[in-house]
């Protein structure tokens, strides 16, 4: 069974998934930093949560604190002015930025109330911080708690839709990568159906780079572009198309998981994990 055609099979698609995952991933990374994703996303989700969408109140106070954006100058009076971008926020200093800009300081619970009402307009953020106030009992410490944890639960939501843009993003670029390399899912398994020795001189290594697998990637298997694959997808574009959706979507799974898999399913059609692998349970089960 271990050296059935299924196994080599599974072997040059999951290695396939995983060239593919790493350059899509790559170059996913490029474009994300390019054009400042992180840091524009972020800073859409703190005037979202902060109910600041013109950028006029908290949310440009926020961002000209020292605690949440020590690189800029901390003059920006529009998002245009705002010189230096931060891609991370930590939860504690927005927490302690928010208290400075807000001018609370530890009294008796209504004293503190009356702060929030003279300093926070937004009938959200009022009730918010009134809210905490009164289950802190004033306790200036633990309201930076409260505000921490609630700014974290909000950038929760925030990387989600974060996640999402770079999923899609990754997709795309998945897709287009998987049609101009002629990574197309079903002929590459049917190919390695017929011709199982294709992928057993495929060794992977830890710390290749996307170019080292993308070598191996043409030399082993069936993809890239021939003057018979070309006459191929002319033949049949609809089924080429559908294939490289395929490997489009396996990419979703991310190149640690195929990595992981690869290893998995190389180790199984050989000897089996060795025994630390099994005491860590990382190796395949034998």
């Amino acid at each position: 069974m271990f050296n059935s055609n299924v196994l080599e099979v599974g072997i040059g698609l999951i290695f396939a998934f995983l060239a593919v995952s790493l350059l899509s991933s790559a170059v996913t990374e490029a474009i994300a930093s390019l054009f400042k994703w992180r840091s524009d996303t972020l800073l859409q989700g703190i005037k979202s949560v902060l109910n600041d969408d013109g950028f006029t109140g908290l949310a440009q106070s926020i961002y000209n604190h020292a605690l949440v954006n020590p690189r800029a100058s901390g003059k920006a009076t529009t998002e245009k002015t705002l010189q230096v971008k931060p891609a991370y926020v930590d939860p504690k200093q927005f927490a302690a930025a928010l208290i400075d800009v807000t001018n609370i300081v530890e009294d008796a619970p209504a004293k503190m109330k009356v702060s929030v009402d003279a300093n926070v307009a937004d009938p959200q953020l009022n009730q918010l911080l009134k809210g905490i106030v009164d289950r802190t009992g004033g306790k200036l410490e633990k309201v930076q708690v409260e505000l921490a944890a609630w700014f974290d639960s909000a950038m929760d939501r925030v990387g989600g839709a974060y996640k999402r843009k770079v999923q899609l993003a990754s997709f795309l670029i998945a897709l287009l990568l998987a049609g101009a390399l002629n990574v197309d899912t079903i002929h590459l398994a049917a190919t390695l159906w017929k011709q199982p020795m294709l992928p057993k001189t495929i060794e992977l290594k830890q710390g290749e780079t996307p170019e080292q697998i993308l070598d191996e990637l043409n030399a082993y298997l069936p993809t890239g572009w021939t003057s018979e694959s070309t006459r191929r997808v002319r033949q049949q574009p609809i089924t080429s198309f559908f294939g490289w959706l395929v490997t489009a979507l396996a990419t979703l799974f991310g190149a640690p998981f195929w990595f992981d898999a690869l290893q998995r399913i190389t180790r199984l059609k050989g000897s089996g994990p060795a025994p630390a692998e099994k005491a860590k349970d990382t190796g395949a089960a034998a």
